[in-house]
Formats: C-alpha cells, sequence, structure tokens
C-alpha cells in the first residue's frame, strides 16, 4: 500500500483483535490454511485503507487544536474545534496520556499561546509540553532539509522543461527536434519522480520519535492514537455526528 510505519502500525492494532474471530471463522474446504488467512487479511485491508481514507479526511478538515472559545464552522460538519470540546470526552488517565501523543503528533501548531490549555487537559506541566514540542521539531529539521532537496529537483526540472519547450517550438530540424523531445520526456519524469518524493515526506513527528521523546514503547503510542480518534470521532467525523 506504500505506507509508512505509522500507518501500519495503525493497521496492527486495527486487526489485532480480530484475529481470533477470523480463525473461529475458518472452515476447512480443502484449501491452505494459508490462502484462507491471506483472502480474509487483503480483504481487511482493503476495508481498513478506504476507512482510513475517510476517516483521515474528516480528520484534517474538522479537528484543529484550537484554543478560540469559538471556532469557525467547517463545510462539512457542526463541530466546533475548542478544547473544551474534547475535554469533556478526556476522563481517564489513559485518556489524558493518549491526547498527549496527540499534541506532540501535531507539534508543528503548538506554541505558548494554546500551550497552557493543552497541558491542561493533558494534566501535563506546560514547560514540560514545550519541551517536549522544541526537541520534536528539532527531530523534524532533517526531514525539512530532505523535503527541500526534493523540491530544488523538481523546480530544476521544471526549468529544464519549459526551456525545452520553448526551443522545441522554434527547432525545424526533426532530428534535432527529436532529441528535445527526448530530453523533455527525461525532464518530465525527474519532475514527476521529485514530486513524488516530496509527497512520501511526512513531516509530523512520528510515532516512534514521540515514543522516543517520552520514554515508552512505539506500540503504545499506535494503540493510544488509534483509540484516541475513535473516542473523538463522535466529535470531528460527521457521519457519527449524524448517527448520534
Amino acid at each position: 500500500m506504500g505506507w509508512d510505519e505509522d500507518a501500519c502500525g495503525e493497521f496492527y492494532v486495527f486487526i489485532h483483535p480480530r484475529l481470533i474471530r477470523m480463525l473461529d471463522r475458518f472452515r476447512d474446504q480443502g484449501k491452505p490454511f494459508e490462502s484462507y488467512l491471506g483472502a480474509v487479511l487483503t480483504w481487511q485491508l482493503r476495508n481498513f485503507a478506504r476507512e482510513r481514507k475517510r476517516s483521515e479526511r474528516a480528520w484534517n478538515v474538522s479537528l484543529r487544536l484550537q484554543t478560540d472559545e469559538e471556532a469557525p464552522e467547517q463545510s462539512c460538519t457542526h463541530w466546533v474545534g475548542a478544547p473544551d470540546s474534547i475535554a469533556r470526552l478526556i476522563k481517564s488517565d489513559a485518556d489524558r496520556r493518549n491526547f498527549l501523543f496527540l499534541v506532540l503528533k501535531c507539534s508543528c501548531t503548538i506554541d505558548p499561546e494554546n500551550a497552557a490549555s493543552l497541558a491542561g487537559i493533558a494534566r501535563v506541566d506546560e514547560k514540560r509540553l514545550l519541551d517536549l514540542v522544541s526537541v520534536l521539531r528539532g527531530m523534524r529539521n532533517r526531514r525539512e532539509a530532505r523535503l527541500e532537496t526534493f523540491r530544488c529537483r523538481r523546480n530544476k526540472a521544471f526549468s529544464q522543461a519549459r526551456l525545452l519547450e520553448v526551443e522545441m517550438k522554434s527547432e525545424i530540424d526533426p532530428l534535432q527536434n527529436e532529441t528535445l523531445r527526448a530530453g523533455l520526456s527525461k525532464a518530465r519524469r525527474r519532475m514527476r519522480l521529485a514530486m513524488k518524493r516530496m509527497a512520501r515526506v511526512g513531516l509530523a513527528p512520528t510515532n516512534r520519535e514521540i515514543a522516543s521523546v517520552l520514554g515508552v514503547p512505539k506500540g503504545t503510542v499506535d494503540s493510544g492514537l488509534y483509540w484516541l480518534k475513535k473516542k473523538l470521532a463522535s466529535v470531528y467525523d460527521p457521519d457519527n455526528l449524524r448517527s448520534a
């Protein structure tokens, strides 16, 4: 599926509680068990991918870690993105721990203005939260440099492609025109490759990085974020709002 480590971990959290039920439903029909398991896992993976794409779209559009008392309504939902809307769902210590994972996942949007309210919900010291955010931003520098490298490659390939396109318009020699066309094809291919690699560079901290700065297992972060999103679905997911 071309997923990163965090997405694969999320699928593991999704499929793990379903494994026993999958085994209970197995009926021997003369085919190897591996064939049955592979078919079921493929079907589950496709369903998960479809649901994850829909959920991520709703999450990215609707959820905002804002401190305003009233946030503007989004076009797809009537959710108000103030911390109070989240705080009422954060009840247990596990919820607060998972909420801290979420805050650190969104570390690029955390600043001294909203850190106090978010730290209050997670019940951590504000200074500690800002220190953790600072560490994660330091880890992000390498990815930003990598993104800039691919951006330069894309821009260089685009410039070459434009120059070749202009040169082709005034070239009358068929052989030279064919050479220019081949060069244009290579430039466009380099540009597409650079853009594809840019899309794969995630600037948000990974679950492994969050686990590292907090000193917890990566699986704890994986499962914590997965179940917190499930719990907050009534806040940000328009499908859950309609069924409420």
